[in-house]
């Protein structure tokens, strides 16, 4: 949680460090790929491509338990209309409750930091092409204490579909972003993320597995995912994704750390129109993060 701390209070102190909930995941299928499947429908997540389709009406919710009893929960709901979808989701991440010391040390009132996301998505496809497009507009409310700041941002994306090949090609460029209200008058400069992404249904076994690169404008690593989802008899699928991230979160300490790190496994039930899904994901540095998804299609 210290750690949490200090990174909280870099980021309200000087405005070239970036909020961490710009990262993180808040679904559990997320989690289960490991960061990758871009191009896989996941309503709660913030970094699909806003070009994705849907032909159910959907109810989703989501809750992450990551470490230090930091906790992420998110709600959405999906509209699809004829050949569009409309996306309205809300994402929170609390970072909890600490104790407050004025500069002598002395007790003071406690205070809480949070994250918080409104999301309102839009989707269509092309009447001539075999493409889909996007936009994901959100707003950000942050708070620590008696901080608070306001950001809008915006995300693009595209996606293309070989239906021959069963094979999905799509691009995104995520996090454009407005200062609302900064904190102090200083301007958070919040790094564009560039997504590459390939889907493809295989052959002759019941797996759809994906591809991604992202890309960070403001570092030099560029790192990659590999995941895929197992359809398996009685409505349930199996999921499981991988990344390049294991090499730089490797700390060299156990085979097992090694292999297992940057990586995550999930499964998902449906029945009745009621889908439930477990995730899990394995940081390379040790530790890991679980949740739990729940969604209705009504």
């Amino acid at each position: 949680m210290k750690n949490f701390l200090i990174l909280f209070l870099s980021y309200y102190l000087n405005g070239n460090t970036i909020s961490p909930s710009l990262y993180s995941w808040f679904s559990a299928s997320k989690l289960s790929q490991a960061g990758g499947g871009s191009l896989n429908m996941s309503p709660n997540s913030r970094s699909t491509n806003p070009a994705n389709l849907s032909i159910s009406r959907r109810f989703s919710t989501s809750f992450v338990l990551y470490p230090a009893g930091i906790q992420a929960q998110s709600i959405s709901l999906l509209i699809p209309q004829s050949n569009r979808l409309i996306t309205l989701a809300i994402n929170h991440i609390s970072y909890g409750t600490f104790n407050g010391y004025d500069e002598n040390a002395i007790s003071t009132n406690n205070y809480s930091s949070s994250d918080t996301w409104m999301r309102l998505g839009y989707s269509g496809l092309s009447k001539n092409f075999p493409i889909s497009y996007g936009i994901s507009n959100q707003l950000y409310f942050s708070k620590l204490g008696e901080y608070s700041s306001t950001i809008f941002y915006s995300s693009l994306g595209a996606i293309c579909n070989i239906k021959k090949y069963k094979t999905n090609i799509g691009l995104s460029i995520h996090d454009i972003s407005i200062n609302i209200s900064p904190i102090n008058s200083i301007i958070e400069k919040s790094p564009l993320r560039y997504n590459i992404g390939v889907s493809k249904g295989l052959e002759y076994l019941p797996l759809k597995i994906s591809i991604d690169y992202l890309s960070i404008n403001n570092k030099k690593n560029k790192d990659y995912f590999i995941s895929g989802i197992f359809s398996l008899p009685k409505n349930i699928s199996f999921m499981w994704g991988t990344s390049t991230r294991k090499l730089s979160q490797n700390i060299k300490e156990s085979v097992i750390k090694t292999i297992i790190g940057s990586s995550g496994a999930g499964i998902n039930y449906k029945y009745n129109g009621i889908i439930i899904g477990y995730g899990l994901y394995f940081y390379g540095t040790g530790g890991w993060t679980n949740g739990l998804d729940l969604s209705i299609d009504f």
